[in-house]
Parts: C-alpha cells; sequence; structure tokens
C-alpha cells in the first residue's frame, strides 16, 4: 500500500499496518516530514531497495520508565537516507533490503507518552544531515479511501486498555483515511493533548462533533488546523482523541469507561470565562 512519496521515492506498507503522519508532538511531524507505522509484528523497509549505513544506541528522554532507543540510517541513493527511529534492529551494518525486509522489533521508546502503541518512525533525509529533529523533505501524501468513517460525535468502547479506550463509531457514512472525516476528508491528530491536527484535503475550515474550526495552514493533500479546545466525553474532561490512518477505531485517552458504553463526544472552549461550543 502506497502511503506517501518523496519525489520517486515511495513509502510502502502492508494493508494490516495502520499509520499517522501528524498524530505526535515531535518537529517532524508537525512539519510534514515524518510519518510513524504500527506495524502488526516486526517493522518492514518500506522502500524499493536500500542499504543499512549506521546503527546507534541513543538515549532518549523518560516520558515512559524505558532508555532503549535505537537510531538506524539506511542509504537509499548517494544523496538520500531513510532515518528509523524506535526499532531495535535485527539487521547489521553494510546488509542490503528490499521492500518489506525486516527491520527489527518495535519498542517501547522513552520518546513516547504512556498511551503510545508501538511503531516505527521514518523520515527521508539528506545524507550529509541524517540526524537532527528538523530538516528532512516534506512527504507527499497518497489520499487513499480506508476505513468505514463518521462526521458525527457518537462512539461505542469497543476496548479498554491501560491507558486509553479504543472507540468504535456508532454511525459510518463514508470510507475515508481516518475513522472521523468532515465531508469525506479524513481528520488526523492527538486532539487537543498533541497541539494540531489535519484534514486530508485543501479546505478553509472543518466541523468536529458540531463545532467549527478555522484551517490555519494548508500544505499540498493536507490543511492543518490548531486543536486549541477541550474535548469531553460523556460530560468527563479527557486528555484527548486520537485518529490515525487506517485504523477504524478512535482512541480515547482519560474519563472512567466500561466496555460496551456508548460515548458522546463535545468539543468546549474558554471564551471570555465562559465555555462555548
Amino acid at each position: 500500500m502506497l502511503i506517501a512519496r518523496m519525489r520517486d521515492v515511495e513509502l510502502h506498507i502492508p494493508e494490516d499496518a495502520w499509520y499517522s503522519f501528524y498524530n505526535s508532538p515531535y518537529t517532524g511531524h508537525r512539519n510534514g516530514t515524518a510519518v510513524d507505522v504500527y506495524f502488526s509484528d516486526e517493522a518492514l523497509f518500506p522502500l524499493s531497495e536500500g542499504k543499512v549505513r549506521e546503527i546507534r544506541k541513543i538515549d532518549p528522554p523518560r516520558f515512559v520508565p524505558s532508555d532503549e532507543e535505537y537510531l538506524m540510517i539506511v542509504e537509499i541513493s548517494p544523496q538520500l537516507c531513510l532515518k528509523v527511529l524506535h526499532v531495535k534492529p535485527h539487521v547489521s551494518v553494510g546488509e542490503k533490503l528490499t521492500k518489506f525486509d525486516p527491520l527489527g522489533k518495535q519498542i517501547i521508546s522513552g520518546f513516547f507518552r504512556p498511551w503510545s502503541d508501538r511503531h516505527a518512525h521514518f523520515e527521508i533525509r539528506n545524507c550529509s544531515d541524517p540526524y537532527r529533529a528538523r530538516g528532512a523533505y516534506p512527504l507527499d501524501i497518497h489520499i487513499l479511501s480506508l476505513v468505514p468513517s463518521t462526521s458525527c460525535a457518537e462512539f461505542v468502547v469497543e476496548e479498554k486498555r491501560e491507558y486509553y479506550y479504543w472507540l468504535r463509531p456508532v454511525k459510518k457514512d463514508i470510507l475515508s483515511m481516518t475513522p472521523l472525516n468532515y465531508h469525506g476528508a479524513g481528520i488526523e491528530g492527538g486532539l487537543p493533548h498533541y497541539g494540531t491536527g489535519a484534514v486530508f484535503g485543501s479546505l478553509n475550515e472543518i466541523s468536529l462533533f458540531g463545532y467549527r474550526i478555522s484551517i490555519r495552514e494548508r500544505r499540498k493533500n493536507v490543511s492543518l488546523f490548531d486543536a486549541n479546545f477541550s474535548i469531553y466525553a460523556n460530560g468527563q474532561r479527557i486528555k484527548g482523541i486520537g485518529a490515525f490512518c487506517n485504523q477504524p477505531f478512535v482512541k480515547l485517552i482519560g474519563g472512567n469507561f466500561d466496555e460496551g458504553d456508548t460515548i458522546s463526544l463535545r468539543i468546549l472552549t474558554s471564551f471570555n470565562g465562559q465555555n462555548k461550543a
């Protein structure tokens, strides 16, 4: 499944993997230069071919109690390299790779938040500048119709996990990139906890759970908005929700619910000391 390209370099993932471009607090995602892929098992090489140039263990922050993190650089041309994070390599320096070759085990990284799932982080960079948080090449996102999606605010708790819940939309009106949509355009992001949301299309505004949101920036195939609001689930203020590409469920972070509960989401903002929907 083709998910993005950078010039003539194409990123492919298996159809059972889910992914996100903007559901992260980190610079590469805010700049549209990174993608996180949630593989069902081992992380797989997403490009046509490459050669492992460097592997190093690095010291991450400690947002969760883990000091395990690895950086992998794969050369894909004399000028272009693939940067990989959050994967314990099963490959060696000098090893040649082709599409979907195993890279290694997805790990719990100190970069993660408690509600983060294991995934691989990919960036395409100039080989002369392979390490920094900034400086990767922007990705041209491939728009797909992937999962049943809703524009409504009603959900059912499908699964309760330690730090979050998976919500299933009650009403599904169209296939889209993500389980949330506005007029068919998928909405992605960690809202509001990561501060920025994305909608896959060129728009001036959207509506999310009945709340109108202005677009602050348009890029190719994507429009960005500020998540300067609060979300309430059945009247409980929650940390936020997460919507991902090719993931049919919405992640709910916070609140106290049980599997099978019906959840109604609402957005509120504070204006002049009063909450307004």
